[in-house]
């Protein structure tokens, strides 16, 4: 993991504040500095404005359930690409069809809203 980043985290409830390209050097009794990478911080910002009610703010532990679901899905994943789905793919790909329409940015970004949401209820 590249620590793009570090997020200042309230010490006594979680709650993210905000977040620093480069870790403070000053040592507080009040916050923590966490590494995470930017990729996350795109995650927590979107749970925030996509997903948790107006006013509640994304928290460590938000960060760290979203940690162990990447991991889960890297492990899952398999680790070798079949070249046979490889040159498939390619195929498709340049080829536009009826029956196979591509996914739009808005429709993509719908999906994943949605599925932030479920997440959320589903907690």
């Amino acid at each position: 993991m590249t620590n793009d980043i570090f997020l200042e985290v309230i010490k006594s409830n979680g709650a993210i504040l905000s977040y620093y390209l480069k870790e403070p050097t000053m040592a507080s009794d009040k916050v923590d500095y966490i590494p995470a990478t930017k990729d996350e911080l795109v995650y927590l910002s979107a749970l925030e404005d996509e997903v948790l009610p107006a006013g509640m703010v994304a928290t460590i532990d938000d960060l760290y359930t979203h940690r162990t679901r990447v991991q889960a899905a890297k492990a899952a994943s398999p680790t070798k690409p079949v070249a046979k789905a490889t040159q498939q793919r390619a195929k498709a790909a340049s080829k536009p069809s009826s029956t196979n329409p591509q996914t739009t940015n808005p429709d993509a970004k719908e999906r994943f809203i949605a599925a932030l949401k479920q997440h959320h209820l589903n907690k």
